[in-house]
């Protein structure tokens, strides 16, 4: 009984902030779609040490997780715009009578970055699981950054809810993805469930790592992943 109306304290602290706050999505975008990664990574070899490697060339197991230092958990809000394409928000309360999709992402991964042109550009390269919502508002003023905030506001959307898994294979993993379904309190808690339980599994010895280009620094254009196809990293940055 605790902590059930722990659970509802906490959302209507979200759904309160939601509504007198203007609220914003972090500083990386996620891919809709992430892509193959096909070129050079820094690599943390059996000895511990950093090398550069291209991906090709590394064994596609739980070994090369150690060279993905960084764990991000990031949203990242597009919305549907007249031509039917699908556009980057940055401001991630909704507006009224709109469709958005909304990427939770939980991911492990190393930031590549590079100049060209008098340009900085950075991408993540790495593997992740990830909620994604497709939302359409009834009302203005959710916050869509949040899957607690959606939870406490049901009233004013409606839509889709699913989970996905980005460069991490294995029969466990594929026997924990739930079916695409309706948004929902429950669809939603068993979503996050989902996410953890795959997350338990990543350094599994069965499981299968394959990098992927996830996502991109708000301040930049996207990169296309044929650009990222023979990256070469500068060894002076080291």
């Amino acid at each position: 009984m605790k902590s059930k109306l722990k659970f509802l304290m906490m959302l209507l602290l979200v759904s309160n902030f939601a509504e007198s706050q203007e609220i914003f999505t972090s500083d990386y975008i996620a891919l809709t779609t992430p892509q193959h990664y096909e070129g050079e990574i820094w690599y943390i070899n059996d000895s511990l040490l950093q090398e550069v490697k291209n991906i090709a060339n590394v064994k596609s197991d739980k070994s090369v997780l150690r060279s993905f230092p960084n764990l991000v958990s990031n949203v990242t809000v597009y919305e549907l715009n007249k031509e039917g394409k699908l556009e980057f928000t940055g401001i991630s309360v909704s507006a009224k009578d709109k469709v958005y999709e909304v990427i939770y992402d939980y991911s492990q991964t190393q930031t590549l970055v590079w100049t060209e042109n008098d340009k900085t550009y950075s991408a993540l390269i790495g593997v992740g699981v990830r909620m994604v919502a497709k939302v359409r508002t009834k009302k203005k003023g959710v916050n869509l950054t949040s899957p607690f905030s959606l939870t406490a506001n049901m009233e004013k959307i409606e839509g889709t809810l699913e989970v996905r898994v980005s460069g991490i294979v294995s029969e466990k993993i594929n026997g924990i993805i739930p079916t695409t379904t309706d948004l929902s309190p429950s669809s939603i808690a068993v979503a996050l469930q989902a996410v953890a339980t795959i997350k338990s599994h990543i350094y599994a010895d069965d499981t299968i790592i394959t990098p992927q280009y996830l996502a991109y620094t708000k301040s930049e254009l996207p990169i296309s992943a044929e650009s990222l196809k023979n990256f070469k990293i500068d060894e002076s940055q080291k």
